[in-house]
């Protein structure tokens, strides 16, 4: 009988430990989400604004600065791919605009 609870116990505390390294994980997803967002906006104002030169130019320092801080602050890989697709639109504002 005291088998059968320590059984259960040791299942009980397996459940909890993989439901706290789910939320772990969603609530670190979540961060980094919140983290593009804030990059994913300045790169936006550049792109949105890259017809006019004038605009966009001064635009660009930030929008390379909020992605440079953002791979500082995330940690999923496929969060440094979305980075680096927002940088290759920077990029090419840049390009245009010289």
């Amino acid at each position: 009988m005291s088998r059968d609870i320590v059984a259960v116990g040791v299942l009980a505390l397996s459940l909890a430990a993989c439901e706290n390294s789910r939320e772990k994980a969603i609530k670190k997803i979540s961060q980094d989400e919140e983290i593009i967002k804030k990059a994913g906006a300045a790169v936006n104002e550049v792109v949105r604004n890259s017809p006019d030169c004038g605009v966009a130019k001064p635009l660009l320092q930030e929008a390379y600065q909020r992605i440079q801080e953002a791979r500082q602050q995330v940690s999923a890989p496929a969060t440094q791919a979305t980075l680096d697709a927002l940088k290759a639109q920077v990029d090419r504002v840049a390009s245009a605009c010289p």
